[in-house]
């Protein structure tokens, strides 16, 4: 090649040119500019105001380009003014839980490429309402706190500098309030107000792809036929022309994962002034690669163009096509490509300590890889619609997923049965948007139309009537997409073989159904009923042959701060404290195990993935958090019953030494636990071989490990892991204090430590005062707490365990010992009423009467006796003779 001279002279500057063009491109983004539309970002530069702005401005004023708001508080968005949950008996000091207006105000220029196009205002949420303003003149309205929506700005923007004004209101639904029948109206979660996910501005050419059909994106694809020769493809493509009528080209196309082309279609179409068109073409990929979940989540590209007659493409939409068939089975369960497969699963809360919903892209990611950590197939995204990048995610992952709509607890407003007209409008709007926004991600298996919609509280029946809602719903999915099957959340319906009590049933509203128990946690609140979920799930099952059902929540609070001796030593405090992590781990080993073998289920969720915000609660160790995660809100700690799931269900060698955060134990004998998918594991303590322990369904145990006295390292080995922790026991080694009735010990302020309930067979625990509080109610009116008369000690009265005969066998080395029992009568009165004997080892029965050695009810009283351990082993045997035997706490010391 040959250059003249002047050419050659000016290659530096040529090169500098091509460079910069270069550059720009980047910067601009390729494909943007070749589609002719452009998303600009607007996350900088935002001022903030909460509530109603002081002084005599109006709205003309705040919405105007000339008001002054310079003293507002600068922020970037996404943002939300609220911000609760900690961990601690007390709210934290910077809490804000403010419900009500918000305002927002930005400064922006608009881009050069606008002139003579479109330009819309993209918000991905507000919450819960939102009215926009450009420049002083009013854009829309929005209503629903977690979808996106669009509004047109082109005859409200300006060439130069723009003043956008938005007011968003998270007020509290409350009758005459302006979110008074906007769902959801109730819900154990708390709704962040503010604009939480980000807001964008788009232009694009006067003829282009729906930019507002309901927040999506204007491509509807879904598979018509599929099998290892040939998948069938519809694409619908929704087309709007503001400018003047002419012909056009749409050209749709599909590429592969290296994005080689595989299918595609030119048609011709005329679009006229002012019109909306919808356009249907079918593709047809050969040989298809299924979307095949976390084995084979493969994912081809559609591509839609809307050509002009000059040949410039207009416009163009990306989005992902995942080539897969779902079905639910009543007896097969939930079957993907036409094989059967359990969803374990996880619930997600969209929210965050110190960020609340204003979520980044980090944090999705951060939340989808410990999920998948945790070997879970798929996420219900509880109780709402979650921002696209963690669909993004799942679609590339593999993650099976449950999309819900934001409709929870109630399907009418309180006191009435009828759904109002405008909270029906609210629910089905939602869902469209819901359906349309994330129509095209392959990890969306069903759509759900609702929550534990019902009229059952602890306080009774109230009225409701929410089929004819749930009905509609279901009609409005099926709708809006007849080929994925929809579900429904069940709670408190009539449980299998009880007589019908009136309860509204939203079972067989929807394909599906998934049912929220929680055996071992509310109601008896006994941990030994986690394995009767399973039983009771089969009981559904016979009683509703041809409905596929699974379980939709089932969990455990836990506080990693707080321990127990023994989960089964007292009544469980499900929504106050303390919530011990090993009740939340062992409930959920029970549940799981009983889970298991059902394989007509569709799938099964753990309530929840990560703890999540709720001014509702105030447990375990935390306010404003609800303690079910088997991860910590700020997804730092990971707690025991995380790793249970780990070992039970994914494939990477798992072992881990639980209760490793009670480092100083109350007790020098304990049984050591491990979760674990290898066969067995090998304990040792300060090197000494202890044992091998078989590892069925995931867990190990080392029963009566004895503790040295001072620090004590156990280490497990098996599957080619290893684990250590190390623990502490600094008490007596002849002396045992022991708190009955109780999953907490205590510390005496004059006197010795006393662990939780241990070691005991038989009989219940009972607490005292136990927390009185109906989770959803308001105004309660709360008994005063009931005083035990002489207890010098309350705290050892506040708790007792109970039984027509139970024992104690305390671990304490031979020889002779003092044991003395408190104990008080919380029922009788009078004596006579309850008597009972205690037999020592080593002793004679004595004879109790409670009422008569203390002179009346709820009055202390102790009894001394003299007991020797034999064996290794002390026993006391209590055994009723009037009513139950009783006692409230236990001192054994050496004579």
């Amino acid at each position: 090649m040959t250059h003249d001279a002047n050419t050659q002279g000016n290659m530096p500057m040529l090169k500098r040119i091509v460079a910069l063009t270069v550059l720009i491109f980047a910067l601009l983004g390729t494909s943007a500019m070749a589609a002719g539309r452009t998303e600009t970002t607007l996350a900088d530069g935002w001022r903030f105001h909460l509530g109603a702005v002081a002084g005599d401005a109006t709205l003309a004023d705040v919405t105007s380009d000339g008001f002054d708001d310079a003293s507002w508080q600068q922020v970037a968005v996404p943002h939300s003014w609220n911000k609760l949950g900690n961990y601690a008996v007390t709210r934290r000091s910077d809490a804000n839980t403010t419900r009500g207006i918000g305002w927002y105000r930005l400064r922006f220029t608009l881009p050069g490429n606008a002139t003579g196009k479109r330009v819309y205002l993209q918000f991905d949420a507000a919450s819960i309402i939102a009215d926009v303003w450009l420049n002083g003149r009013k854009l829309g309205h929005h209503e629903g706190a977690f979808t996106r929506f669009r509004l047109d700005a082109t005859d409200a923007v300006r060439t130069g500098a723009n003043v956008l004004a938005v007011r968003v209101d998270n007020s509290k639904p409350a009758p005459g309030s302006s979110t008074e029948f906007i769902v959801p109206i109730s819900g154990d979660f708390f709704m962040y107000g503010g604009l939480y996910r980000p807001v964008s501005l788009i232009v694009t050419e006067q003829a282009h792809i729906d930019l507002l059909d309901h927040g999506g994106p204007g491509v509807y694809a879904h598979v018509t036929a599929l099998d290892d020769r040939l998948a069938t493809v519809a694409v619908l493509v929704r087309l709007r022309n503001r400018g003047m009528p002419g012909a056009y080209t749409l050209r749709t196309g599909v590429t592969d994962a290296q994005g080689q082309r595989v299918a595609g279609s030119e048609q011709r179409l005329r679009l006229p002034k002012g019109g909306n068109v919808d356009h249907g073409t079918t593709l047809a990929i050969d040989k298809p690669r299924r979307w095949n979940g976390l084995d084979d989540p493969y994912l081809y590209s559609l591509t839609v163009e809307l050509i002009g007659r000059d040949g410039m493409v207009l416009d163009r939409v990306d989005q992902p096509l995942g080539l897969r068939t779902v079905a639910v089975d009543p007896n097969k369960g939930f079957v993907l490509n036409g094989r059967t497969m359990l969803l374990r699963g996880v619930n997600r809360h969209q929210d965050r300590q110190d960020k609340g919903w204003a979520l980044s892209l980090a944090d999705h990611q951060q939340d989808m890889a410990l999920i998948r950590e945790l070997g879970a197939n798929s996420v219900r995204l509880s109780h709402y619609n979650q921002a696209e990048p963690f669909y993004d995610l799942a679609d590339r992952t593999g993650m099976v997923l449950w999309a819900e709509l934001g409709l929870v607890n109630l399907a009418s407003i309180p006191g009435r049965a009828d759904t109002p007209p405008q909270m029906k409008a609210s629910a089905e709007a939602q869902l469209v948007e819901l359906i349309r926004q994330n129509y095209n991600h392959p990890s969306v298996a069903v759509w759900s139309i609702g929550n534990e919609i019902n009229n059952w509280s602890s306080k009774g029946l109230t009225p409701s009537n929410a089929r004819p809602l749930l009905n509609a719903l279901n009609a409005v999915a099926k709708r809006e997409d007849p080929d994925r099957p929809t579900t429904i959340a069940v709670c408190c319906e009539v449980l299998p073989g009880d007589p019908d009590d009136g309860r509204d049933r939203t079972t067989g509203t929807a394909d599906t159904a998934a049912y929220n128990l929680y055996y071992g946690w509310y109601g008896t609140g006994r941990v030994a009923d986690a394995a009767k979920l399973g039983a009771v799930m089969e009981g559904y099952h016979r009683e509703k042959p041809m409905l596929p059902i699974g379980v939709g929540e089932y969990g455990a609070g836990g506080a990693i701060s707080q321990h127990t001796d023994n989960v089964d030593g007292g009544k469980i405090e499900s929504i106050y404290r303390p919530q011990a992590e090993e009740v939340q781990a062992v409930v959920h080993e029970l549940s799981w195990k009983s889970l298991k073998p059902l394989d007509f289920m569709w799938g099964a969720w753990v309530w929840q993935m990560f703890d999540a915000t709720s001014d509702l609660r105030e447990e375990g160790d935390s306010t404003d958090i609800n303690t079910k995660g088997l991860v910590t809100f700020d997804r730092v700690t990971r707690k025991d019953a995380f790793w249970f799931y780990k070992a039970a269900w994914s494939k990477v060698p798992v072992l881990h030494l639980t209760g490793r955060r009670y480092v100083d134990r109350a007790y020098p004998v304990i049984d050591v636990h491990a979760y674990s998918n290898a066969p067995q594991a090998r304990l040792s303590l300060n090197g000494r071989d202890i044992g091998m322990a078989a590892c069925p369904d995931a867990v190990c145990v080392w029963r009566a490990v004895t503790l040295q006295h001072g620090t004590n390292a156990l280490v497990a080995t098996g599957g080619g892991q290893t684990d250590r922790i190390t623990l502490s026991y600094t008490g007596p080694k002849r002396a045992r204090h022991i708190r009955t009735g109780s999953l907490d010990g205590m510390m005496l302020a004059r006197g010795p430590r006393y662990g939780s309930d241990n070691f005991f067979e038989g009989g219940l625990g009972f607490t005292l005062n136990p927390y009185q509080r109906e989770l959803y109610a308001s105004n309660e009116q709360r008994k005063p707490p009931r005083i035990v008369v002489g207890a010098r000690e309350p705290q050892l009265y506040a708790s007792w365990r109970a039984g027509t005969a139970f024992r104690y066998a305390v671990p304490l080395p031979d020889g002779r010992y003092r044991v003395t029992l408190h104990m008080f009568d919380p029922v009788e009165t009078s004596p006579g009423k309850r008597v009972f004997t205690v037999t020592p080892g080593g002793g004679t029965p004595v004879r109790v009467d409670p009422v008569a050695r203390a002179g009346g009810g709820m009055r202390a009283v102790t009894v001394e006796l003299s007991a020797a351990a034999k064996r290794g082993v002390l026993t006391l045997d209590f055994k009723g003779e009037v009513g139950e035997a009783i006692v409230s706490a236990i001192d054994v010391v050496p004579r």
